[in-house]
């Protein structure tokens, strides 16, 4: 493996005790940047959810955590898995339960819900700043970290395990595997082929104990005060496991873990020696193992001397000083210690008189045969320069027989309609008599309702990623509309919403949505259209519960905005019009962009917070960019072929970003002109037409267009939050989660 961001430890400047003969100590030489990421991460606690009393967490006076456990993480990783790492400590020690749920959230629907909560905005800054710098790598350790908080230190308190064999199942391979694989591999860059990774995992599974067995030998001591304090006559550690089965000392006990630790060592280098000869195996999981091979030296001198296990240890003067004065904004605003600059190669301070001083301020002795001591390198980082993104997975699907459904819903819906002239258990009578010898019908408003709204609840129940209700959740990190108003405005948006789904496809022809049937080809165009108005006639009702007229005004204004957005692209499209780009950009902020504005504006008419702030700009924006992004995603998209079909906007003949491109750029260009004509009359367009246009706009540039104006957009949307942010005094994670989440792939 290549060494780009670390350097070899003079093993004559720390204690191993004996426990990893063979393993050199690498430290990262950027320590600086997870302690400012860690001491931030602190900073957020006290703030946002409350003190933190004698808390100790990853940080030590001569190594961090990260910096010797991940020693070639990637130097823009370091900061954030020394914040999430920070957070994963304070989870144990504090024992959050919501960790799991958040992290699952964001690795699924790129949203974390109630972020408004101290702990909700921690987890959701976390998951912004992982998704800004490798989205599919943030995935993977968002996930990897739920299953970890799941398995881990909730469970790990309160369980009495009686036998070293189902605790080192538990503990050290279903915990170990989620928490190091999910560091590890976010923070070097590593992509493990799925068809690897349960090999991978088997493989990994003796460094996997080694780092329990250690992490146990040297928090023995701090879990088992936890323990007596908390009233509990056992500790979940390996100590008090083997104590408990074997009736041995604790002296006993614990040389018993270290020979299992010295065991590990000499099996997991072996195991890396191995793989590292086989042809089969890919570059990423060799990285993987070799990597975690570093982790077990740098958790074992972690653990030796760090504050969190060890009351003797404290912090490096720089340490103390960021704690009691703040810590810099950024690594170039670091001060000097003693006439030594703090910079990105060098971090060194001076603790006592005799000896040098390491990149956490350490002292140790100076360095021999040319081996650089502590964290004192020299040479600049060297940036990967690879951030790319991949597309998200929706983490939802509903497998629908759409034969299936066809029948019966077209059968159940008829019988139902169908009079009831009987009376029997549970049924009203359809027909009654009355004393005068008078008929009188019966209505039932359960079967009204039922069939009515039989087409919204199947477009409802179809798979969706809840961007608005995401959006209205962050939005509300500034305007604290109370939860009930909330609720009410997140019903009349997704009503309005999957009633212009139900619309859009049946006017643009289209037959599939979410990759399923489209409403109108189960339940006709009729019913289709009586259920759509019956809608929004429900959602003026519910805006009318919100109390005031203003309201009611907003609703109306947006709604009208909607019908003409799509009124102008229904004309463009029928009448093969190319629009302008600017007109585009104005249909857009109608059709899409009014939903966006109705949330915005009901929700800034209902805010409590006392600071006002137009949320217009925002959300045109938002609007444009979201409709340029789908505009792009339906023709490159593989995710949006599965959902919609490839290239569906060119069945349409609809004019999007990259179809106006095309046509602007090349106005006599006879064979685009042709294949838009031979759809019209075709009604779709072919295979072969359909790969043609798409070669055109790759040869002309139109996607290369789409994809800067996309950027062009994006940065505008980022602008906006800034500014808000600096309006409501108050940083919206959430919200910029959401927008790093729809960035284009």
């Amino acid at each position: 493996m290549e060494f780009k961001y670390s350097t070899v430890i003079d093993p004559t400047t720390y204690e191993t005790h004996g426990l990893c003969d063979g393993i050199d100590l690498r430290c990262h030489e950027s320590p600086e940047l997870e302690e400012i990421e860690t001491l931030r991460c602190q900073e957020n606690w006290r703030e946002w959810v409350g003190p933190l009393g004698f808390y100790k967490g990853g940080l030590g006076p001569r190594w961090n955590f990260m910096a010797i456990t991940v020693p070639e993480c990637l130097p823009e990783r370091l900061g954030v898995l020394g914040y999430a790492n920070e957070l994963a400590f304070l989870h144990d020690d504090i024992h959050n339960d919501d960790l799991k749920a958040a992290f699952e959230e964001a690795a699924s629907t790129g949203r974390i819900e109630g972020s408004t909560s101290g702990k909700r905005a921690i987890q959701a800054h976390i998951a912004n700043e992982m998704m800004k710098i490798h989205k599919q790598h943030a995935i993977t350790t968002l996930e990897a970290w739920a299953k970890f908080a799941e398995l881990g230190s909730g469970r790990q308190h309160t369980t009495h395990f009686k036998t070293e064999k189902e605790y080192i199942k538990y503990r050290m391979i279903d915990i170990g595997t989620m928490f190091w694989y999910g560091m590890v591999t976010f923070g070097m860059g590593i992509s493990v082929p799925e068809e690897e990774l349960e090999m991978c995992h088997e493989l990994a599974n003796t460094a996997y104990l080694n780092l329990g067995l250690t992490n146990d030998l040297y928090s023995w001591q701090k879990e088992y005060e936890t323990a007596v304090a908390m009233g509990r006559d056992y500790v979940a550690n390996i100590i008090g496991v083997l104590m408990e089965e074997r009736k041995v000392s604790e002296e006993v006990a614990k040389e018993i873990c270290r020979e299992k630790i010295k065991v590990t060592i000499v099996d997991f280098r072996k195991i890396v020696a191995d793989t590292k000869a086989r042809d089969d195996v890919s570059v990423d999981t060799k990285r993987y193992l070799e990597g975690l091979l570093y982790s077990l030296s740098g958790n074992l001198v972690w653990s030796i001397d760090c504050p969190r296990y060890h009351r003797w240890s404290s912090y490096n003067e720089r340490q103390l000083d960021w704690m009691k004065n703040g810590i810099p904004k950024s690594p170039k605003d670091l001060p000097k210690f003693n006439g030594v600059s703090n910079g990105l190669a060098n971090g060194t301070e001076k603790i006592v008189s005799n000896g040098h001083v390491n990149g956490n301020g350490a002292v140790h002795v100076p360095a021999t045969n040319g081996v650089t001591n502590g964290n004192g390198a020299t040479h600049t980082p060297v940036s990967n320069g690879t951030n790319g993104t991949t597309g998200l997975k929706d983490p939802f699907s509903l497998d629908v027989d759409t034969d299936l459904v066809n029948v019966f819903a077209r059968k159940e819906y008829k019988a139902i309609s169908a009079p009831k002239l009987h009376e029997g258990e549970g049924y009203p009578s359809a027909l009654k008599l009355g004393p005068n010898g008078d008929v009188t019908i019966q209505k039932s408003p359960e079967i009204e309702t039922r069939v009515i709204q039989a087409p919204y609840d199947y477009i409802s129940s179809l798979p969706s990623k809840g961007v608005r209700d995401q959006a209205i959740d962050a939005l509300n990190v500034w305007c604290r509309v109370p939860a009930a108003k909330v609720d009410r405005i997140k019903l009349v948006t997704n009503m309005l919403h999957n009633t212009s789904l139900m619309l859009d496809d049946m006017e643009d022809g289209s037959t599939l949505r979410r990759g399923k049937s489209s409403t109108h080809t189960i339940f006709g165009a009729g019913q289709t259209v009586n259920a759509a108005n019956y809608q929004i006639i429900r959602a003026l009702e519910e805006v009318q519960k919100l109390g005031d007229k203003e309201s009611v005004m907003i609703f109306t204004e947006e709604l009208k905005n909607l019908y003409i957005g799509q009124s102008l692209d229904l004309h463009w499209t029928n009448n093969v019009i190319c629009p302008t780009v600017d007109e585009y950009f104005r249909m857009v902020e109608h059709k899409t962009g009014g939903l966006f504005r109705l949330f915005g504006r009901l929700l800034s008419l209902h805010s409590t917070n006392p600071v006002k702030a137009d949320l217009t700009s925002l959300l045109d924006n938002f609007g444009r960019y979201y409709q340029t992004r789908d505009d792009y995603s339906n023709l490159t998209s593989p995710e949006y072929t599965t959902q919609k079909g490839f290239c569906e906007d060119l069945d349409e003949g609809k004019f999007s970003l990259p179809v106006i491109h095309m046509m602007l750029s090349a106005p006599s260009n006879t064979v685009i002109r042709n294949i838009w004509t031979r759809r019209l009359v075709n009604t779709q367009a072919s295979l072969s037409h359909k790969q043609a246009i798409l070669e055109l706009m790759k040869k002309g540039g139109s996607l290369q267009f789409t994809e800067d104006a996309l950027d062009v957009l994006h940065a505008q949307v980022e602008k906006n939050i800034s500014d808000l942010e600096g309006k409501f005094g108050a940083q919206n994670f959430q919200l910029r989660l959401i927008l790093e989440m729809l960035r284009k792939n």
